[in-house]
């Protein structure tokens, strides 16, 4: 069934304007199965969160902002191309977030980890970055998370609609700061529902979604993860290239 909600309603998600879901894309399918929903216990149960990436068999990737507003840092992933809260397979994990985030406006630190209990033995996880591989930077990147989308207007407050399936959408790259890429939502991008969603070259996660603007209209900033501040926290859950 399919949910319109009030943005103002949604803002209780947000830090800053945090990017949550694809507008504009298409639905996923089994294109990225590597990226999941997670979900944290507000005092309901699971419910969604954030998007993320696996990056190993036991690690999976998002946004700082993501794990650090969790009520536990005892967690859910659900890697289900369509997220149901009545069928869908969630796996059990511990999350961390980098210590240093939100402490350094230069250097956000946007990046958390969910380490799971168990291995997934049917995914093969998204690549990782060398270092510094935005040095040279490709003409856009992939986005790819769950969440509201196709943004309504007239009549009153721009409403979502939310069906739970996994999107993605392609988006031109504008700028490159030393710890942050700049994206164009020009024909789609981010919205309610996509933070910690990947920003992809191919199979390799080169940022992690962190924001947008209120009316998923404008461009989105995501954090990299090939600096020497994103390997360092990385560093001690995966193996880096």
């Amino acid at each position: 069934m399919v949910l319109r909600l009030l943005v103002i309603v949604l803002g209780s998600l947000t830090l800053a304007v945090p990017a949550l879901a694809i507008t504009g894309g298409a639905i996923d399918g089994d294109q990225h199965p590597a990226v999941g929903m997670l979900l944290g216990d507000r005092g309901n149960g699971p419910e969604p969160a954030c998007s993320a990436a696996l990056v190993s068999s036991t690690v999976v990737l998002t946004a700082g902002h993501c794990t650090a507003r969790m009520p536990s840092n005892r967690v859910w992933v659900s890697f289900d191309t369509r997220y149901d809260p009545r069928t869908s397979e969630l796996l059990t994990g511990t999350a961390y977030t980098d210590p240093l985030f939100n402490h350094d406006r230069g250097d956000m630190h946007e990046l958390g980890v969910v380490v799971l209990d168990e291995p997934v033995a049917d995914i093969t996880p998204l690549a990782l970055p060398t270092a510094d591989s935005l040095a040279t930077p490709p003409e856009a990147l992939v986005a790819v998370g769950y969440g509201y989308a196709d943004r309504e207007t007239g009549g009153g407050p721009p409403t979502y609609a939310y069906d739970g399936f996994r999107r993605f959408v392609e988006t031109p790259l504008k700028a490159v700061t030393p710890t942050t890429a700049i994206t164009s939502s020009t024909g789609g991008g981010t919205c309610f529902g996509d933070s910690g969603g990947p920003r992809l070259l191919d199979s390799t996660v080169l940022a992690v979604t962190f924001s947008g603007d209120a009316v998923c209209a404008g461009q989105a900033t995501s954090y990299r993860v090939d600096t020497p501040s994103a390997r360092a926290f990385l560093s001690q859950f995966v193996a880096l290239p």
